[in-house]
């Protein structure tokens, strides 16, 4: 497991450095000028050419890059244009809210999701099959920034149960989630169902009907335990998504989270934070592909450690 855990690490390094070099980039292929935005069209040429010696923005590119590659080795992130404080904080103070965020709406999916594929494969082209592959079709095809405006009409303005947006108790977080977590219910439910036909089909399930076991013990013990590992990848892939991709969520019910963090900091053009926070973010969606693989190795044990 050590040895499996090194190599994928090993494995990830390339693509980070990747991700460091683009982000770096970001700097010189981004329209405008950042001092200028700092300052304001009035600023003076001496202020600004002392900002520019000030952010080492006067120095050539490699030294640049080589000072920046040294701070993100430290753990330094770099300062914030615009607040002037350390983007790890502000990166970290968010970075929960997100994970809050994430975690109930892929609690809710995976729930849902799998319980409908579950009750589709058991009765294939029935009546509630036929309704949850035509659910699930449409779920795949609203986008979340539409279903969650959809929600808010219907939850927050017209039956008035829940706050249209904002941070708070439970209440705050049922509808950001649900929107954030129904493309995935949809994806869940079809992928569920195709895996437990493949299954529920296959020879030592129909051993285990002809030995007498109960409908229920085959279907949960023989059928969705063998099921799940294509779900698994689907899950992890998901809450990755979640965490890296959840802006438009977090904007539309203005959710304090990471997400609204970089869609601010790229309204303002601070692109030291919108360096930070990608690639915060892609180290994060790196150790969530990793904790993946793993589930997926211990739940198939044909993948070799």
């Amino acid at each position: 497991m050590t040895a499996y855990i090194l190599r994928r690490l090993l494995l990830a390094i390339p693509t980070l450095f990747g991700v460091l070099v683009v982000t770096f980039l970001l700097l010189y292929v981004a329209p405008g000028d950042p001092v200028q935005e700092m300052v304001g069209e009035r600023a003076d040429s001496a202020t600004i050419a002392r900002l520019r010696k000030e952010l080492r923005l006067d120095e050539p590119m490699l030294s640049q890059f080589t000072h920046y590659a040294g701070g993100i080795l430290r753990g330094d992130l770099g300062t914030s244009y615009i607040t002037r404080r350390p983007i790890l904080s502000d990166v970290l103070e968010r970075f929960p809210k997100t994970l809050l965020l994430a975690g109930t709406a892929m609690l809710f999916a995976s729930i849902t999701g799998i319980l409908i594929g579950v009750l589709s494969a058991q009765r294939p082209d029935g009546w509630f099959d036929r309704l949850a592959l035509g659910g699930a079709y449409l779920g795949i095809s609203f986008p979340v920034y539409w279903v969650g405006l959809l929600l808010i009409l219907l939850f927050a303005v017209t039956l008035h149960w829940l706050p249209p947006s904002g941070y708070g108790g439970f209440r705050h977080l049922i509808l950001p989630a649900l929107a954030l977590g129904t493309r995935s219910v949809a994806f869940l439910a079809r992928i569920t169902r195709s895996a437990m036909l493949d299954v529920l089909n296959s020879d030592f399930v129909r051993t285990a009907r002809a030995k007498g076991l109960s409908e229920r013990a085959v279907v949960l013990k023989h059928g969705l335990r063998n099921a799940l590992i294509p779900v698994i990848t689907v899950l992890g892939l998901d809450f990755g998504y979640y965490l890296t991709g959840s802006i438009l969520t977090e904007t539309i019910f203005s959710w304090p989270g990471l997400g609204r963090y970089v869609v601010n900091a790229i309204s303002r053009r601070d692109l030291p934070a919108i360096q930070g926070s990608v690639l915060f973010l892609s180290v994060i969606f790196v150790l969530v592909n990793l904790l993946t693989d793993l589930a997926y190795a211990k739940a198939d044990k044909r993948v070799s450690l």
